[in-house]
């Protein structure tokens, strides 16, 4: 078996035990809802809440310095701070007390978790878009190039196809 065949084969593997693994949640998500208790007491609260906004600091602070930079790695911090963020305002608001308190878990919920949330989507989903014109992408790694995709925009014979076709002759 060749190298690419055994990638091939190793990768749908991952991919389908991951998928697996997604499914299995399914029925434990059922069992965590009907046997949790609805309140409970924790130790170290304030000690998860700081190491959670630690983190977001740091996918932030990481993500606009990598973006300065024009790094191309910033699709992954900007993609897992925008997880955390949608986690810390999930969070924020279902384990707020109700009143004042509940209301100013969703005002910073609305107003600014999720619109960095979705900024940071935004970020990694447009530089995972945008390969460079010789087929790498900025960080100089290779990207696979596929049939008929333009990278001087629409019009241009600049297409992966004729790339190839470029690089095949040389």
């Amino acid at each position: 078996m060749s190298d690419e065949a055994a990638q091939r084969t190793r990768t749908g593997v991952l991919g389908w035990a991951l998928t697996g693994a997604g499914a299995a949640m399914v029925p434990w998500m059922y069992v965590l809802a009907t046997r949790l208790p609805s309140t409970t007491e924790v130790s170290n609260w304030s000690t998860a809440w700081v190491g959670l906004d630690a983190m977001l600091a740091a996918g932030l602070v990481s993500t606009g310095v990598l973006l300065r930079r024009k790094d191309s790695r910033h699709t992954l911090t900007a993609a897992a701070t925008a997880s955390l963020l949608v986690m810390d305002a999930w969070f924020d608001v279902t384990t707020s007390a109700g009143g004042a308190e509940r209301a100013t878990a969703v005002a910073l919920a609305a107003g600014v978790e999720l619109p960095l949330a979705a900024l940071c989507a935004a970020l990694a989903v447009r530089g995972l878009r945008r390969p460079h014109r010789n087929g790498t992408h900025r960080s100089g790694a290779h990207r696979p190039v596929t049939r008929g995709v333009s990278w001087s925009g629409p019009g241009s014979s600049r297409t992966a196809s004729n790339v190839l076709k470029r690089q095949s002759i040389r």
